[in-house]
């Protein structure tokens, strides 16, 4: 077997010895050496059919307090540069998305309004569901209670007084 450490001179110089490597090899050896006494101490044994099964996570466990209202997620499309988040209690979906505006130093965020076919959709515990077509740029919005969903999407939408302006949209929900 090969000694994990040399003790005699190397034939590279000190300066280009991989330090992160050394140091990643040092630990692992430490690691593999001091295991047995680590578990003995512990009153535990090191055979793999007398270790026992770690606990089932308890599904009563409070959620984390982290935890908002709002589900983020993200279309597949690699050219989408858009992130939409549906509030999950709500249902009501927004889209954002980054643009650097010509001769600008520093870009901006820039978030789209909202059709009403995208805002509340009732009561229900809702999520972001993504596609894997590579092409999509929009997501699902599902409400886990009942299995319903509805395709959103930011989409060009005439104005009442000429033009067009990009603003969320979504499908009726279906099942």
């Amino acid at each position: 077997m090969m000694p994990l450490f040399r003790t005699g001179p190397s034939r590279f110089p000190v300066r280009r010895r991989p330090v992160l490597a050394s140091l990643t090899a040092g630990a692992l050896a430490v690691l593999v050496l001091a295991a047995p006494q680590i578990a003995f101490a512990q009153g535990q044994s090191t055979t793999p059919a007398e270790t026992k099964p770690a606990p089932a996570p308890s599904t009563d466990a409070a959620p984390p307090s982290y935890a908002g209202p709002y589900v983020f997620g993200s279309p597949p499309s690699a050219q989408a540069n858009r992130l939409y988040s549906v509030n999950a209690r709500t249902g009501e979906v927004s889209a954002c998305q980054f643009e650097r505006p010509e001769g600008s130093l520093i870009g901006l965020t820039k978030c789209f309004p909202r059709d009403p076919s995208a805002g509340p959709a009732g009561e229900g515990s809702y999520d972001i569901v993504s596609t894997r077509y590579s092409g999509e740029t929009g997501i699902f919005r599902v409400n886990v209670e009942t299995g319903e969903m509805s395709v959103c999407y930011v989409r060009d939408m005439p104005r009442p007084n000429g033009g067009a302006e990009a603003v969320v949209v979504c499908t009726p929900g279906a099942r």
